[in-house]
């Protein structure tokens, strides 16, 4: 028996050293981790904005940095400005920015790196005006030398191994000491059932299931403002480098008095006073001749041009008559009647239906001549107690994204038309530039009055992911945020914020979709 105590005490001694094992690794099974919001950095600097200008100041390779200035409401690089700089350090120094040859992007031939922070005086002068700024850079700490462990990656415990290479000989020696005196005792079953028993407490004190994670209910999921499928509530951080890349515009929102609108439906018409349809007079053949050529579509003529040689189709009497008026010498001309079509002003041909050899009638339209420098906007109305209030109006579609033009109201029509029961608005089109065709769908949006604005932005800055309108807002000179917003009246060029922007903040309308993009 004391022979047995003395194995126990082996064992016992060996298990109070042995280390905790896990069933597995440690893993965390409790209630998934919310996802930190998506911040893209890459080559960030430190900024500030003044009264007119907004500047960033990036460390460059060697003893340089670079300077990226930028207006500070438009956020258009600056370029030809003179920019000064005074840094309070110890000595204090001053330097100047070099321009390059990106716009607003300078060179600072002078290292800013300080284990201190300090404080950036910035003289900025351009032909947009003078600017005082302040920068505050923080302090750039030098990183600590790199040790063994953490150039490889582990760090290896050599009194520990000690350790536990005598706990394994000590837990060897007790198997081997039990193991002959159970063979030496087999018969003594009670003898043997307790020391098993007492081999078995002493090593299941050591073992647990795993590394007493939480495998609770999981947790009720936070309330998000990300917009499904979209990126509402996400914060991407982008460098001033890359924002002139993409040439992001930023617009402040304010208040502003818009014109009210009323949204119509029309399309582009031309103008009535530079406009020909081309008749045939009576029922012909379209002839060939060598002389004339059949013109094309798109085709720009002269007034006075011939387009087209025409044969008139006679009945037999006249062509009898035709023939006995030639027999006795009474007509000179052998073309039977042939007829030349002229063009009846200068244009542009559109619909050309000229094919040598087709019969044509007096109802067919053989061309149609208009001049692309004048075109109207035709569109329907039909609550008609609003006809009176028409003043005029902006025309936009969605294949010239973003433009707008002006219309002039030229006339209402007194009369119903029979086909869609609406009253038709005639515009005339100031400006257009040639971008307009006829026949192209306009939204038309009639200004019946004007208002005001407490918050409002351009409408093209709204994105629509998901249903959910949102809008891209610039919170840093190198942060921006989406945000969920709540709209309300739109105007033809501006819509109103309700929720979600607040005055003076600075709203992306140009490049939001590069901003959009980015995950």
């Amino acid at each position: 028996m004391p022979f047995a105590i003395m194995i126990l005490f082996l064992l016992g001694w060996a298990g109070s050293a042995i280390e905790p094992a896990w069933g597995h690794g440690g893993e965390d099974h409790g209630a998934p981790q919310v996802r930190p919001t998506a911040i893209i950095a890459s080559g960030l600097g430190t900024g500030a904005q003044g009264d007119l200008f907004e500047v960033v100041i990036t460390p460059a390779t060697g003893e340089s940095a670079w300077i990226h200035l930028s207006d500070a409401m438009s956020n258009a690089p600056i370029a030809q400005a003179t920019i000064d700089i005074e840094m309070s350090a110890t000595p204090p120094w001053t330097g100047t920015g070099t321009p390059t040859p990106t716009p607003g992007v300078y060179l600072l031939n002078r290292s800013i790196a300080s284990d201190t922070a300090v404080d950036l005086t910035i003289t900025v002068a351009s032909p947009q005006g003078a600017d005082l700024i302040l920068v505050a850079l923080p302090s750039h700490p030098a990183p600590p030398p790199p040790t063994a462990a953490s150039a490889t990656g582990m760090v290896f415990d050599v009194g520990s191994a000690l350790d536990r290479s005598w706990v394994g000989g000590g837990v060897i020696i007790a198997v081997i000491m039990a193991g002959g005196w159970l063979l030496r005792h087999r018969r003594k079953k009670n003898q043997v059932a307790l020391m098993i028993g007492a081999m078995l407490a002493i090593v299941a004190g050591q073992a647990r299931g795993h590394g007493g994670e939480d495998h609770g209910p999981p947790q009720a999921p936070q309330a998000s403002m990300v917009a499904p499928g979209g990126a509402g509530g996400r914060i991407v951080s982008l460098p001033k480098s890359s924002q002139f890349l993409l040439d992001l515009r930023t617009l402040p929102a304010a208040s502003r008095e818009v014109n009210q609108t009323l949204r119509l439906v029309g399309r582009v018409i031309p103008d009535p006073a530079f406009h020909a349809r081309i008749h045939p007079q009576v029922a012909s053949r379209i002839g060939y001749d060598p002389s004339f050529p059949p013109p094309r579509s798109g085709q720009k003529v002269k007034q006075g041009q011939t387009l087209a040689v025409l044969d008139p189709i006679l009945s037999i009497v006249e062509k009898t008559g035709q023939r006995l008026s030639l027999f006795k010498g009474a007509i000179s001309d052998t073309s039977f009647g042939r007829e030349m079509v002229l063009a009846p002003m200068d244009g542009q041909l559109t619909d050309v239906h000229i094919i040598p050899g087709d019969v044509v009638t007096e109802g067919d339209v053989l061309a149609e001549l208009i001049d692309p420098a004048h075109l109207w906007v035709e569109a329907v109305l039909y609550d008609f107690s609003m006809a009176q209030r028409i003043q005029g109006g902006t025309a936009s579609t969605r294949q010239l994204s973003g433009q707008y033009f002006p219309l002039v109201l030229t006339g209402i029509s007194p009369k119903v038309n029979p086909e869609n029961q609406g009253l038709h608005l005639q515009f005339s089109l100031s400006e257009h530039g040639g971008q307009l065709k006829p026949g192209m769908p306009v939204d038309v949006y009639a200004h019946t009055g004007t208002t005001t604005f407490a918050i409002a932005i351009p409408r093209q800055a709204v994105l629509d992911p998901g249903g959910v309108p949102m809008v891209w807002v610039k919170t840093a000179p190198e942060q921006f945020e989406g945000r969920p917003v709540r709209l309300g009246q739109k105007s033809a060029e501006w819509v109103e914020i309700l929720e979600g922007v607040g005055v003076a903040e600075k709203v992306v309308i140009q490049g939001y979709n590069q901003l959009n993009a980015m995950r």
